[in-house]
Formats: C-alpha cells, sequence, structure tokens
C-alpha cells in the first residue's frame, strides 16, 4: 500500500450506514496510508447495526476521529451534508481538501494522495475515477456494470464537463474553497437535493456549472471487499439521475 502524509488541511468524510463490519478494516487503512495527521469524520446515518459505537471504539492511529449521528436513515445526500458541515466547522483552509470515500471497504486508501495532489495542482474537483486509464470494476454485478456504464454515458452526452468520465463514484476530493463558494451560493440543502445515490452526479454537475475544473485519477473498484447486500436500489438510484438531469439544465455549456 503507498503511503502519503496528511496534513491538518485535509479532512476525510465516510457516509456510513450499516458498516459496522467494514468500517474498522477501512479506519485503519487510512491511518495506515495517511500518517499521523489524518481527520476522519464518519456520518453513521441511522445504523441499526452499532456502526457509531465501532467508530468511537476503534483503536487506529487516527488523530482526530469523529462521529456525527442521524437519529434516523436520512440518505447519502443527507450524510454527505452532514459530513461537509462538520468538516468545515473544523476550520479547514479554503486550499485545503476534503474527501468522501464509501465506507464499506470497497475504496483504496493509498488513491487520496493522488486526489489530493490534482487539487494542489488547481483542480477543484478530483475524481477516483472507474473509467479512467487504469481504471476498473471487481466484484460487481452485471446490474450494478450496466446502472455505472449507462449514467457514464447518458451524463456525459447530456452534460458533459472537460476531463470527466465518472460521474457517479463518490469517492472525490473537494477543493474546500469550491464547496464553500457552491454552498453559497445554492445553501446547505440545495447544493444536494437528491436523498439517494444521484447526489454524487447532482453535486458534480453543480459544481462543474460554477465553473469548477475537474480532473480524476483512475480507481480499481474492490466490490469484493463489500459485506452485505448494496443498499443501492436500482429504480429508485435511475430516477434519481433523471431529477439530477432535470435540476441542472443550466450546467450544459457553463463548464
Amino acid at each position: 500500500m503507498g503511503r502519503w502524509s496528511a496534513s491538518d488541511d485535509t479532512a476525510v468524510v465516510l457516509p456510513a450506514y450499516n458498516e459496522a463490519i467494514a468500517l474498522p478494516r477501512l479506519l485503519h487503512r487510512l491511518a495506515a496510508a495517511a500518517g499521523p495527521a489524518l481527520r476522519v469524520f464518519v456520518v453513521d446515518d441511522g445504523s441499526t447495526d452499532g456502526t457509531a459505537a465501532v467508530a468511537e471504539r476503534c483503536v487506529c492511529d487516527l488523530p482526530e476521529l469523529r462521529v456525527v449521528r442521524h437519529g434516523a436513515n436520512r440518505g447519502l445526500g443527507a450524510a454527505l451534508r452532514s459530513g461537509w458541515e462538520a468538516a468545515l466547522a473544523a476550520g479547514l483552509p479554503d486550499n485545503g481538501a476534503i474527501v468522501t470515500m464509501d465506507a464499506d471497504d470497497t475504496h483504496d486508501p493509498a488513491l487520496v494522495a493522488d486526489l489530493v495532489g490534482l487539487l494542489r495542482n488547481g483542480f477543484d474537483v478530483a475524481i477516483a475515477s472507474r473509467f479512467a486509464p487504469g481504471g476498473g470494476e471487481v466484484g460487481l454485478s452485471l446490474q450494478r456494470r450496466a446502472l455505472s456504464q449507462g449514467a457514464r454515458l447518458v451524463l456525459g452526452a447530456l452534460r458533459h464537463i472537460p476531463g470527466v468520465r465518472d460521474y457517479t463514484c463518490g469517492y472525490r476530493a473537494y477543493r474546500v474553497g469550491a464547496l464553500r463558494q457552491a454552498l453559497s451560493v445554492y445553501g446547505a440543502t440545495g447544493l444536494i437535493t437528491a436523498p439517494g445515490f444521484a447526489c454524487t452526479a447532482e453535486v458534480l454537475l453543480k459544481l462543474a456549472g460554477l465553473g469548477a475544473r475537474c480532473a480524476e485519477a483512475p480507481l480499481i473498484l474492490h466490490y469484493e471487499h463489500k459485506t452485505g447486500r448494496s443498499k443501492m436500489r436500482v429504480l429508485r438510484t435511475l430516477l434519481g439521475y433523471a431529477r439530477v438531469l432535470q435540476a441542472t439544465r443550466r450546467v450544459r455549456g457553463t463548464a
């Protein structure tokens, strides 16, 4: 595993719903990859398996590990909003980075170095991309592969963003200043209106509509690491993408 040196201007937000088994592994991998300065915010989105307690008890070499609790399951969009709010309240500078990852241990923490490096080189959003050269997906069902490829083709055709192939992967790094700007324009609840997995595309399209510069680093998604069933509901996600396309009509041609 690669190792990178985190600093006080980098935070990782982990939306988590019933990830009591996978989350400790991911936290240990983050600590091993990042060194001693990483801030981590786990958002427990109404889990029923003790996810929050497991995170709070986790003994790993992370100097700052905070758990944000939702009393009920509110969806990925709300979890991201809560995580961003907690990270921004920690005083990150505008040139800092907020990284979002899935909490199911399917994302390699070593890639954070490449994502943050892209922000350091002037980009506003850095995406871990399954469709960039060198990226890929392991252990994914044919149905999920078709959904990912279909979303990529449709969103890319209708809302093209220069430098972007993967519109839906939630593993990203955001420049803090760009995220603050988007929140000031859209408001805390306006930047993300989709409650489910479609919110990842919504955020990206809205940031690009404000002029955010985007780049990608290749990701191999290791879905064979996932424990338990997927929380994605395909029909609900498809409807979510349709609503996102309707809500972001102004993005086309502005990026």
